[in-house]
This record gives C-alpha cells, sequence and structure tokens, in this order.
C-alpha cells in the first residue's frame, strides 16, 4: 500500500478533520435517502401524479446507491482512496443542486439515480479510507462514529426535509443536503491521506458488472413488484436475471485471479452473520423511517409534524450508537442479538397504534424500536472489521457496505409491496390505490380502518423476521 499524508497540518488535528469529513459525509448521505422520501406527497402534488412514479424518487437513488459501494471500493484500492471520497463527494454536491433545478418528476428520477452513484463512491472512498488507519482502536471507533454518524444523519433527514419543505417547497429538500456535503468537502480539504495498493491486480470489470446486474436486477424486481405483481412478465423476467447474473458471477468471481468479490469470506460463519446485521436493523428501524412520517402525511399531518414524530424512532438509535462508540463493550454480540429483540417487541406493540389518533400512541413503541435497533447499528460496523482478517479489511468493508446499503433499498422495497399487497386485500380497494396511499396520498376516511388493519399485520410481519434475524445471528456470532 502506498500512503501519501498532507504535511501542514499537526497530526492529531489532521486525523480529527479526517474523521469529521468523512462522518459529516456519512451523514448527509443517509439523510438525502430519508428526507427524499418525506418530500414525495409533495413533489405528487407539484406535478400531479401518485403511485409508482412517485416511489422511484427514493428507489432510484437507493437501486444505484446500493449496487456499487464495492464497485467503487475496489475502483479506490487502484486509484486512491482519498481521490474517489472526494470526487464523489463533488459529484453529490453537484448532483443536488441540479435537483433543485429539475423541472419534471422524470428529471427527479434520473438525477436521483445519479446522486446514487456519486453517494456509493463517496461512502466507499470514506470507509476505505479510515480502515487504513494505523491503530486498531482509532479504527475501531471512527467505525463506530460511522454508524453513529448515519444513524444521525436517518434522523435528521425526515425533520430538516420537512422544515426544508415548509421554508423553500420540494427544491430545498435536495439542495440542503448539497449545503451540508459542501461543508464535508472542506472539512477535509488537506486532512485526508491518499493510499491506494500499488501490488493490485487489474480491475476485475466482469465481476464488476456482473455484480452490479444482479443487485440491479433483484432492487428492481422488489421495486416493480407492487405494480406488477409476482406472476407478471416483467416480474419473471427480472428473476431470471437474477439468477443468470448469479450464476455467472460465482462461476467467475471462482476463476478469476484477481475477483471483485472475496468469496473465502463468506467461509466464516462469524462474516456471515455480520452481514445480517444491516438487514435486521432494516426490518425494524430503515423501512419505518420511511413509512411512518409518509403514512402521518396520508392521515394529514403536516410533514414537519411527522419528521418530528419519526424522531422517536431516530434519535434513540443516534444516541445509543453514540454512547457504544464512547464507551465501548465486550460483549457486542449478544447486545446487537438482544437490542433485535427489543426492537421485535416494539414492532409488536406498534402495530396497535391507530395513525389517525393521538401522535403520543405512536411514541412509546417508536423509542423502544430504536433503542433496540441502536444495539446492532452502532456494533456492526467495528464488528465488520472485527471479523475479518486484517489484510482483507478494505475488501470485508466494502462488502459490509454494500450489503448495508443495498439491503436499505430492497428491504423498503419489498416491505411497501407487502403493505400495498396488505392494503388491496384488506380493503379491496385498486392496486393503483393501495400503492397510492403507499406513496403517502390522502387515506379515504371508508379505507382508513383497512388501512390501520394492514399497517397492524405489515408491523407484526417485521416484528417476526427480525426475532428470526435476531435468532441466526445469534448462532452466527456465538463466542465472537
Amino acid at each position: 500500500m502506498t500512503l501519501s499524508i498532507p504535511h501542514d497540518l499537526p497530526r492529531d488535528r489532521r486525523q480529527g478533520r479526517m474523521v469529521l469529513s468523512i462522518c459529516l459525509a456519512a451523514a448527509v448521505l443517509p439523510m438525502t435517502f430519508s428526507g427524499g422520501a418525506i418530500a414525495t406527497p409533495a413533489l405528487g402534488r407539484a406535478f400531479g401524479v401518485s403511485g409508482p412514479q412517485l416511489l422511484w424518487v427514493v428507489n432510484a437513488f437507493m437501486m444505484v446507491f446500493g449496487a456499487l459501494p464495492l464497485i467503487a471500493g475496489a475502483l479506490a484500492d487502484r486509484i486512491g482512496r482519498r481521490r474517489v471520497f472526494r470526487a464523489g463527494l463533488a459529484g453529490f454536491v453537484a448532483s443536488g443542486g441540479l435537483l433543485a433545478l429539475a423541472p419534471s418528476l422524470l428529471a427527479i428520477d434520473l438525477l436521483r439515480g445519479l446522486q446514487g452513484l456519486f453517494a456509493a463512491a463517496t461512502l466507499a472512498g470514506g470507509t476505505a479510507v479510515l480502515a487504513q488507519m494505523p491503530s486498531d482502536a482509532a479504527r475501531r471507533r471512527a467505525f463506530s462514529l460511522i454508524g453513529a454518524t448515519f444513524g444521525l444523519g436517518l434522523a435528521l433527514g425526515p425533520v430538516i426535509g420537512g422544515w426544508a419543505l415548509e421554508t423553500a417547497g420540494w427544491r430545498g429538500v435536495f439542495l440542503l443536503p448539497s449545503l451540508l456535503a459542501l461543508v464535508s468537502l472542506a472539512a477535509g480539504a488537506g486532512a485526508l491521506p491518499e493510499s491506494r495498493s500499488p501490488a493490485a491486480a487489474p480491475f476485475d470489470l466482469p465481476g464488476a458488472l456482473l455484480f452490479a446486474g444482479l443487485l440491479f436486477s433483484l432492487t428492481a424486481w422488489a421495486i416493480l413488484l407492487p405494480a406488477r405483481g409476482l406472476a407478471s412478465a416483467a416480474s419473471l423476467g427480472l428473476l431470471l436475471a437474477m439468477a443468470g447474473f448469479l450464476s455467472a458471477f460465482l462461476a467467475w468471481e471462482r476463476r478469476c485471479p484477481a475477483p471483485l468479490f472475496d468469496l473465502t469470506l463468506l467461509e466464516d460463519p462469524a462474516f456471515l452473520g455480520v452481514q445480517a446485521l444491516p438487514v435486521a436493523t432494516c426490518l425494524g428501524f430503515v423501512s419505518l423511517l420511511v413509512i411512518v412520517p409518509v403514512q402521518l402525511v396520508g392521515a394529514g399531518y403536516s410533514e414537519l409534524a411527522a419528521g418530528l414524530v419519526s424522531m422517536a424512532l431516530s434519535v434513540p438509535v443516534f444516541l445509543v450508537s453514540m454512547l457504544l462508540a464512547r464507551f465501548g463493550t465486550g460483549h457486542r454480540a449478544p447486545l446487537a442479538a438482544a437490542g433485535l429483540v427489543l426492537a421485535a417487541a416494539g414492532l409488536f406493540g406498534l402495530g396497535f397504534a391507530s395513525f389517525d389518533g393521538p401522535l403520543l400512541h405512536l411514541v412509546p413503541m417508536l423509542v423502544l424500536i430504536g433503542c433496540g435497533s441502536g444495539l446492532p447499528w452502532g456494533l456492526m460496523d467495528g464488528l465488520a472489521v472485527e471479523v475479518a482478517p486484517r489484510e482483507k479489511a478494505g475488501v470485508a468493508t466494502g462488502m459490509f457496505s454494500t450489503v448495508r446499503v443495498a439491503s436499505e433499498g430492497i428491504v423498503l422495497a419489498l416491505a411497501s409491496a407487502a403493505y400495498a399487497g396488505l392494503i388491496a386485500r384488506v380493503t379491496g380497494a385498486g392496486r393503483e390505490t393501495a400503492l397510492a396511499i403507499v406513496s403517502g396520498a390522502p387515506v379515504e376516511a371508508a379505507l382508513r380502518g383497512g388501512v390501520d388493519t394492514a399497517l397492524r399485520w405489515l408491523f407484526w410481519g417485521l416484528a417476526v423476521l427480525t426475532l428470526l434475524c435476531a435468532a441466526v445471528i445469534a448462532r452466527r456470532l456465538r463466542g465472537r
């Protein structure tokens, strides 16, 4: 590994600015995801559309963001980790400015995909820089802070998005994160070391294309599922594409001399258990960060009020993550599994709350879900580094980041599909009506009871899946 460090700053100050810059970027990326979600009802009103077109405001960003971190990380090892981080951050700033000027919903959807590309480069480059920190303790602390600030961005996204929406309209929702990303870019100027792997083999382009195709087809299938159904030609075609990409990818990676994806890491049960942690937190935390505020807007509350209520879910995640980063713990695996059990209990209790009643009825269960989710959320970044050999830390964090981001888009899309299907089944409403309700359209009084029942079954289903994940993770991480 070659390493060049700027010498114009004292070492401690330089490292502090480096961590600040990367953590601030890690907060901004999820902020544009959760903040963009709360803007979808306003975008529907502004452009006169509803249903699937609006869902792409979130899904276009998450589909690209989730597919590319591992590829961006592999490129960073070859052309420079700082270079990839700063180029991604600069592109993120520019794409946010273009989104604020977008003339149509189609332009917004396309630009959100482009923004996802830059977000992937930012995340992969930033975590690759941190993975090269020489001190194990400092590196663990930095990755715990990454998890905490990622949660902070998700926490503040709906509130900042709601405030920007009420003060500057939907354009402000996209412009504000770009301004914060610009601050991150400035904070890291002259403080980030450049590093690369000079002995790295040529970039695995076939593997990168096959892997991106696999994740694109999987995410697109999940996104299109509520509108097209399981038996449609589009769904079946995407399932076949997934199978083809997966088979070709595994066959290529096994014989490639310098594979993109280190399949030997998957032979470690603990590494597989860590990969299940972000999926589990998506079930009880990330999916609710979109579903809860959007459904409150559909029930007649303002975007700002909906964002404030969602903080009962997200602020505990941030606070618990910060406490874990500050004090640490020697029992990370059991704590992570116990946190998921708490989150499942909160999801079960949330099923009894109505979204058109007093908002305080939602708060205790959201706080319980947030506190429970905060334990695995604050521990999983450090565990991702800890369970992998030091010499494979870069590829391990890249694989973990890919699973983390990809699972957010996929789990959210599948939860939305399940919710739409439950609404249609319980209320007897058509598919278009169900999709409009999922994207935040006002709910007719005659449908309100059925929508509450659909939400109840959705939350209970997510609770069961979270408990299953907790059992799998506890088994995989036993003794680590």
